[in-house]
């Protein structure tokens, strides 16, 4: 399968769920994908650091095709959420917990590309 095509679905996907979650005033949607997103990350983080100093390239890869372009998908999703006029409230747990899942796999995406 295309990379391209899967980045583009990722992209895509996690922007749907990102603004609907903010249209709908739903919090577990995006809780349930920033946690996904940032255990895959860092799944594919250890996979790519490797064993005895052996990479795993496709980690790398896939990292790249799939969990970068889902977290600019969701950022990109609240942002336009934001414009239309939909937000949520950063106040609550669950926003929190979801902001941190993001962080997290975002840092986990930058130190896959640095190795």
């Amino acid at each position: 399968m295309n990379p391209w095509l899967v980045a583009a679905l990722c992209l895509s996907g996690a922007g749907v769920i990102a603004w609907g979650s903010a249209r709908l005033n739903l919090r577990w949607p995006l809780l349930v994908l920033s946690a996904l997103l940032a255990a895959i990350a860092i799944q594919l983080f250890l996979a790519a650091q490797g064993q005895g100093g052996f990479h795993d390239l496709a980690a790398v890869v896939a990292q790249s095709f799939t969990v970068l372009p889902a977290l600019l998908g969701a950022v990109m999703g609240l942002c336009v959420a934001r414009v239309r006029g939909h937000h949520l409230a950063w106040r609550s747990l669950h926003l929190l917990l979801t902001l941190a899942a993001m962080v997290t796999a975002g840092l986990a995406v930058a130190a896959t590309l640095i190795l």
